[in-house]
């Protein structure tokens, strides 16, 4: 027994009611759940949809959708990483590497050539605030965008897929105080060897910021196609 229009849209209000409002995400589990409900319909006809479902529901354990959930948003985020890292990687071979040596030398210049309230500010410094602007550029840039594309999975795992530059944002602003006596030279200290990782994570944080915007740029795009097909269905 094939589903009608209107029992896809119930199939899916009741997906939504089991906590799960995204619609992509909706979908995502319909596949699984329709041709099941289906079947119980062929069995019986006179099953209401809703006793269909949970029972459809029941098969799934007690976790129910979960699983799937789980699945569907971590496959998503695993690519949008992938896109990262080839964007990352790519960076460094492409004249798109002028911006940040660009912006890193003005934020070298500022820190040895002015200073602020009278008190010369380090590259650190500068650099954490350069960071801080371009966070508040970025959210002021897609909040209309996230508005509109909020109940996507696919939108919103892009943004979760930044772990790791919270960490390394994390790691740079509690690593600004220790800066201010560094050692860089190429002995093998603790000062020495922890001076150098930091300034690692800070050069990766520091190119991660040109990369986020094209990463949300592809997650709109895609995003986008999704709300297209999802809208006509």
């Amino acid at each position: 027994m094939k589903l009608s229009p209107s029992q896809i849209t119930t199939l899916k209000k009741l997906i939504s009611y089991k906590g799960y409002p995204e619609i992509d995400l909706q979908y995502e589990i319909l596949d699984h759940v329709a041709c099941k409900v289906e079947v119980l319909l062929d069995e019986n006809p006179n099953l209401p949809l809703e006793d269909a479902f949970r029972k459809v529901h029941g098969e799934f354990g007690i976790f129910g959708f979960s699983d799937l959930a789980e699945s569907y948003t971590k496959s998503i985020e695993r690519r949008y990483r992938r896109f990262f890292w080839e964007e990352f990687k790519t960076i460094f071979k492409s004249l798109r590497i002028i911006y940040p040596l660009a912006v890193g030398y003005i934020l070298y210049w500022l820190s040895t050539n002015s200073s602020l309230f009278g008190e010369q500010v380090s590259l650190p410094v500068w650099g954490g605030a350069f960071t801080l602007i371009a966070i508040i550029f970025t959210i002021i840039r897609y909040w209309n965008t996230n508005k509109n594309l909020k109940n996507y999975v696919s939108y919103r795992s892009s943004t979760n897929s930044f772990g790791f530059f919270n960490v390394m944002l994390q790691f740079n602003l509690h690593s600004l105080l220790y800066f201010e006596n560094p050692d860089y030279t190429f002995a093998f200290t603790a000062q020495s060897i922890f001076t150098w990782f930091g300034i690692i994570i800070m050069l990766a944080c520091f190119i991660s910021i040109f990369l986020i915007p094209r990463v949300l740029n592809k997650s709109v795009e895609e995003t986008k196609k999704l709300q297209a097909i999802y809208e006509l269905a």
